[in-house]
């Protein structure tokens, strides 16, 4: 849910930018037909269409960065970035089945279809250990991971 609404907020940062250029792009045009007196409108998108797509790259960078940060913020003092993994320790194993997807192919090897199957395989359980680096609350988190035998 929280990475959807990243996503989704990184779309909308764009399509604002997008629009911020736009309008930029008209007032430009309508600043140059004024100052040259001019009935055609000058054509400025070539200049700012390249703008347009290095705010895009570098909103969508900011995003990434801002999003790994936010994930390891200490909870107590509030700090971004602030957690540091001290020690992670394995604290379950168990034998599970786990869906693995397997294609079908034909004589030539090509993927003709592909269906789900469950295989033999482990569900090992992490504890993970944070320690945020300036009022030293210690956090832990529980995190799951599936593995296939095969």
């Amino acid at each position: 849910m929280k990475k959807g609404l990243w996503i989704a907020g990184t779309i909308i940062a764009c399509i604002l930018w997008s629009v911020f250029i736009g309008f930029i792009s008209v007032v430009v045009s309508i600043v140059a037909g004024i100052v040259t007196r001019s009935g055609s409108p000058s054509n400025v998108t070539g200049l700012l269409l390249p703008l347009m797509f290095i705010g895009w790259i570098a909103l969508i960078i900011l995003s990434i960065k801002t999003r790994k940060q936010w994930a390891i913020r200490c909870h107590a003092c509030k700090k971004i970035g602030a957690l540091e993994l001290v020690k992670t320790e394995v604290i379950g194993k168990k034998e599970i089945s786990v869906p693995v997807e397997v294609a079908h192919r034909n004589l030539k090897r090509e993927v003709t279809g592909t269906h789900e199957q469950y295989v033999p395989g482990k569900r090992i359980t992490y504890q993970d250990t944070y320690k945020c680096k300036f009022c030293g609350n210690i956090e832990t988190y529980i995190r799951t991971k599936d593995q296939a035998d095969i």
